[in-house]
This record gives structure tokens, C-alpha cells and sequence, in this order.
């Protein structure tokens, strides 16, 4: 099945809003654009293979290191934005990244102004005849013949007046080429190509104003969802307490699933939506096998939990509809190239810059889920003991400012091992009972109420251990 087929089904059928709909790049006029651009090429000679081989020499002579052979450039396809002139009252509100520079297309060759002969054009008769009749027919508002100035000008500047043919000859650097004297630069007046990029432009800013819009749509309900679940969460209410556990294994289970961006050695990028999509129907199938959605008997924390997986969904969605835009976006430019031969694939990206619609929605709106929701139910992780890995029962807080369960500390001080183990400060040796992190020690008490008790048992008996030996550990298992 053809892309533009599969692009409109997938458009209609896998549950995006109307108004993404209506943003997504129009790929069928795109191809229609492409198809009026290749009609203007054939009524000068120019079809696909003749132009991409004149303008594989232009790649040629760019590469080569002998670029003063003028031989080598008989032809070049120029994508030039220039600045908008003027000022747009409505333009200026708009991000920076939405203002984008109008393209200005242009498809030159190259002339010997003294005989008319094309500049080492490798044509065909026909064709060489219509672009010579190009170079100096009358009457033609379109057609520029156009003399460059030196290398040392960047820009391009308007030196207009009129020669014997009667076409106007402006000054203009095109793509950095420089002619010798006599040599005059043709541009084929051509207007689908500034159809096309125009159209693809616009609709690329478009994707940006409707990521924006959803950036906002999504804040408002991160927000408003985070401060539900502070509510649910909060330990200091009787009844929330059991539920602190269960917010904390499904969000430690949603930030080990890496569902949108990887965070190990291996695997440390983005994920595309198929990707990320897996990982998060495995996140789901999980807090289904552990039963932890049945935990909450009350309406408000499954309403809540559904919420937290309807945003994580939407996100998903933006990242499908960023996919199969990028997609469109560089068929469309693969088929640009296959029936014009202007080979504008690889250079267009470099002109203007493909809206990161899913990514960057994905990495905003994950950043906000972390700090306006996870946030409000500590990890386990955030308060470990960095020797044993254990929760900082009794944490201790040494003078160089790193903490450690009391009983670390205690071995760290029988060993005389007097050095932070992180910094390697000598402030191990002096640590004593004013060293306690009493408001620390409250909060873990509060919202570790389960892992407290645990390390408080196993440091009761490992001090048994260390006073009356190994028997001791057996006699408590006994018990």
C-alpha cells in the first residue's frame, strides 16, 4: 500500500483529536505540488535524470578539492530564506521557533554572456536550445539574468539595470559560487517549488503552535492531578497510610519501566512510540499481576490512578502523530527528489528544522509528571544508606554533610575507617550522637513506616550478633 494511503488511514483511525488532524502535514497536496513542479521542469528540457546528474556535479565540485574547475557547476538548485521585510504585530507574540523565513527557490545555470552558450551544460540539443531561448527571450517577468559579486560578499545585493536582451541583471551571490568575467547566472522561473515549500513550512509551524497547546493542556492537568494525589498520599492522615505504599510501588514501577526515555548504559535515548508503547503496556500489565489497583477501595484514588495513565496515554499519542509526521515529512521530500532531481532531502532539515513535536512534548510533560506528581510519594531509593542500600535507620549526619545509617557508621568507626566513604574527609572518626538527623529520622518514620520497623529488627539483631556471636541470629530465628 502506498505511504499516502497508510498516512491518511492512520490519521483517521488511531484516535487523534480533530484538531491534530487538521495540523498534520497534508501529504497528498504536497505530491500535488511536486507534480505542477515537474510539468514546469519538462516544458525546458528538464527531466529527473538530466537535472540530478547536472546537480550531482554540483555536489562534486563542493566536495572536490580542486573547486576553482568551474566545469563542475553547470547548475544549482538554491533553498535561500530570506528575513520577512516589515514587522508583524501578530508575528512578534509568537515563539521564535514558529517565526520561520519564507523560502525563495531558485534553479540556476550558467551562461557565456558574450555567445550565449551555456556554461558546461552536458544537454541535450532540445534542451540546451530552450534554456539558451530562456536566457534571452523578451517579455518574461520571471526570468533574472543575474551577475555575482566577489566572494568577500555573504549577502546577497541588488545592483539592477537592464542588458542588451532586455532581462534585468541583479547582483547575487548564489550559494557561495563565484563565475569569471563574462558569465552570467540564469534562474528558470519556476513558482510550484516556492508552492511546496512554502505549503511544508507553514505546516511544520503549525505542528509547533500545536505542541505548545498541548504543552499547556497537559500542564494544567499534571497539576491538578498532582495535587490530588499529595492529598490521597499524605501519611499524616490515618487512612491514607496503607496507600502510601501502594502510590509508591506503582510509581517505582513506572520509573523503572523507562517507558519514554531509556536511563542505562545500553539503552540511553528516546524512545519512538512503538517502543515506549510496549514499555508501557508491560508497566500496566504489571500493576494488574500485583493487584495494586484492587488496593484502592476508595472511587477518588482509581479515578486518580486512571488519570495518571490517561496522561501517560495522551503522551503516547503525541509521540505516534510526531512519528508518522516525520515520516511524511521525508517521504514527501524522497518523492520531491525522485520526480525533480533537485536532491533537496539532505538539504532542506539544515534550512529549517523538523518540529520535535513528540520528543519534546514527551520530555516536557514526563519532566512535569516527575515533579508535580512522583514527587509527592518519596522513593525508597532517594533514602537509601549508601553502604548498605538499606533505608538510614537512625540516619547520621556527618560534618562534610553525607548521611548513614547508625549502624554503618558504627562498623565504619570499629574498623577505624575515619574517612567519608563518598568524599573521604576525615569526619567519620569525630561523629557522635549530636550527629543524629532527629528530623530526618521523623520523616522516614512517616513515610516508611514498613521499612523502619524491618531495619530497626535487623539492626537489633545484628547488634546481638555482635555481642554474643553467631548464636545469637539462630536463637532469634528459633524465636
Amino acid at each position: 500500500m502506498k505511504f499516502g494511503r497508510v498516512f491518511k488511514e492512520c490519521l483517521k483511525s488511531e484516535g487523534f483529536p480533530p484538531e491534530w488532524v487538521e495540523s498534520a502535514i497534508s501529504y497528498q497536496q504536497l505530491k500535488k505540488c511536486i507534480n505542477r513542479l515537474t510539468n514546469e521542469l519538462a516544458q525546458v528540457g528538464l527531466d529527473p535524470a538530466t537535472l540530478g546528474q547536472l546537480l550531482k556535479h554540483v555536489e562534486d565540485y563542493n566536495t572536490s578539492a580542486e573547486a576553482d574547475v568551474d566545469d563542475e557547476r553547470p547548475f544549482e538548485y538554491i533553498l535561500s530564506g530570506e528575513a520577512p521585510s516589515g514587522s508583524d504585530e501578530d508575528d512578534k507574540d509568537r515563539p521564535s521557533r514558529t517565526r520561520r523565513k519564507p523560502f525563495h527557490p531558485k534553479l540556476l545555470f550558467y551562461m557565456n554572456e558574450s555567445t550565449g552558450q551555456l556554461h558546461s551544460a552536458r544537454l541535450d540539443e532540445e534542451t540546451k536550445s530552450k534554456l539558451q531561448m530562456l536566457a534571452v527571450a523578451t517579455g518574461m517577468s520571471r526570468l533574472r539574468v543575474t551577475e555575482e559579486p566577489d566572494l568577500e560578499d555573504s549577502e546577497s545585493r541588488s545592483i539592477a539595470s537592464k542588458n542588451s536582451t532586455g532581462c534585468s541583471i541583479n547582483g547575487t551571490l548564489s550559494n557561495g559560487c563565484r563565475r569569471g568575467p563574462g558569465h552570467r547566472t540564469v534562474e528558470v522561473p519556476l513558482t510550484s517549488d516556492t508552492e511546496f515549500f512554502t505549503k511544508l513550512s507553514g505546516e511544520l509551524s503549525g505542528l509547533e503552535n500545536l505542541q505548545d497547546r498541548e504543552e499547556k493542556k497537559l500542564h494544567s492537568q499534571i497539576e491538578e492531578l498532582g495535587s490530588q494525589i499529595a492529598r490521597l498520599a499524605d501519611p499524616n492522615h490515618r487512612r491514607n497510610k496503607k496507600l502510601v505504599t501502594t502510590w509508591r510501588k506503582i510509581f517505582q514501577i513506572y520509573v523503572e519501566s523507562d517507558i519514554f526515555f531509556g536511563t542505562t548504559e545500553v539503552d540511553h535515548t528516546a524512545h519512538d512510540s512503538e517502543k515506549a508503547t510496549e514499555r508501557f503496556q508491560k508497566f500496566a500489565d504489571t500493576i494488574v499481576q500485583q493487584g495494586l489497583a484492587t488496593k484502592f477501595k476508595k472511587q477518588e484514588s482509581l479515578e486518580a490512578l486512571n488519570a495518571f495513565m490517561q496522561i501517560n496515554q495522551e503522551i503516547l499519542l503525541g509521540l505516534r502523530f510526531g512519528d508518522i509526521n516525520r515520516t511524511a515529512m521525508t517521504k514527501i521530500l524522497k518523492k520531491f527528489d525522485k520526480q525533480t532531481g533537485l536532491g533537496v532531502k539532505t538539504t532542506f532539515p539544515g534550512k529549517i528544522q523538523y518540529p520535535e513535536f513528540s520528543q519534546h512534548l514527551a520530555k516536557a510533560v514526563c519532566a512535569e509528571v516527575h515533579t508535580q506528581i512522583l514527587s509527592h510519594v518519596p522513593q525508597l531509593d532517594d533514602y537509601s544508606c549508601p553502604m548498605c542500600t538499606e533505608i538510614k535507620w537512625r540516619p547520621v549526619k556527618l560534618r562534610c554533610g553525607h548521611i548513614f545509617c547508625i549502624r554503618c557508621l558504627i562498623v565504619m568507626q570499629t574498623k577505624k575507617q575515619h574517612r567519608c566513604p563518598l568524599c573521604r574527609e576525615k569526619t567519620v572518626i569525630d561523629a557522635n550522637s549530636e550527629n543524629l538527623d532527629l528530623e530526618l529520622a521523623d520523616f522516614l518514620k512517616k513515610w516508611f513506616p514498613d521499612e523502619v520497623k524491618a531495619k530497626q529488627k535487623y539492626n537489633e539483631i545484628m547488634a546481638g550478633v555482635d555481642q554474643y556471636g553467631e548464636v545469637y541470629r539462630d536463637k532469634c530465628n528459633v524465636m
